[in-house]
């Protein structure tokens, strides 16, 4: 029910790498043919409002932060977990971006050097060791070299069929090659949280996405590997919460920086 002459500005939340100086995508792993696109030029012309281009992790954690589970918080971590993994920095109750809006590329954090080639082109990122991809891709793994699954049974056969929701699915019916390949990203969420703990001592840590649906099979064997590797007291200071705005936080979050930006009312 919004006319266009009451629009005040636009908020372009976006996944991948921007220089939100320039307003160019720069590079997105998982939008191919995305690369040094000016994105902010291309809206701004079709709605000829101003556009403030965020990364869409980032915008999810300002959004949370302020009518999500982070609210009333200062200092948090938003991550989500979803086919990808990304996530957004709040400092003092600001978004921090960085030097060139790049800041909070959790995902692409360097835990196993040795491990498996990712889209950014690096090896051994969080995502690929983390995400909803890499829960399938190692239950596929186990099934195709024989081990028994109820996930079998649930695809007919067809591991091609096999999804993170697929895996929570027989995991929430006691399968155990599905409770172990959950519990296996799990700890390697863990281990990249326990690094964001070490490094920004945050009050809490949001976990957002579709993977965050699996819940406690997903937030408690992280939440050990925080409190085997971090320092007692930030490791005791941090909550482990669950997002509340889920798939809207992005869109709250890119609405907020607008406000923001324009020196608005909130």
């Amino acid at each position: 029910g919004v006319r266009m002459k009451q629009l005040a500005g636009a908020g372009l939340a976006v996944a991948g790498v921007l220089d939100t100086k320039r307003g160019m995508v720069v590079v997105s792993p998982n939008l191919p043919g995305w690369e040094d696109l000016p994105v902010v030029e291309m809206v701004a012309r079709h709605l000829g409002v101003p556009v403030f281009l965020v990364n869409d992790a980032d915008a999810a954690a300002l959004g949370e932060q302020r009518f999500g589970a982070g609210h009333g918080h200062s200092k948090l971590v938003y991550v989500t977990v979803s086919t990808g993994i990304g996530g957004g920095i709040i400092i003092d109750g600001k978004l921090y971006s960085g030097a060139n809006g790049c800041a909070g590329e959790i995902g692409h954090m360097t835990i196993e050097p040795d491990g498996p080639i990712c889209a950014c082109g690096n090896t051994g990122c969080l995502e690929m060791l983390a995400s909803g991809q890499a829960i399938a891709r190692e239950a596929r793994r186990r099934l195709e070299a024989g081990e028994a699954s109820l996930l079998g049974s649930i695809v007919k056969g067809d591991f091609s069929l096999v999804t993170a929701e697929v895996v929570g699915e027989a995991a929430c019916r006691g399968d155990t090659l599905s409770i172990e390949a959950i519990a296996r990203a799990a700890r390697y969420l863990g281990i990249g949280l326990a690094n964001l703990v070490q490094l920004l001592n945050p009050e809490l840590i949001i976990i957002g996405g579709g993977v965050s649906n699996l819940k406690d099979l997903l937030l408690r064997p992280a939440r050990e590997e925080i409190d085997r590797r971090a320092f007692r007291l930030p490791a005791r200071t941090v909550r482990l919460v669950l997002s509340q705005l889920g798939g809207i936080a992005g869109v709250v979050g890119a609405a907020a920086l607008v406000f923001d930006r324009m020196g608005a009312d909130r």
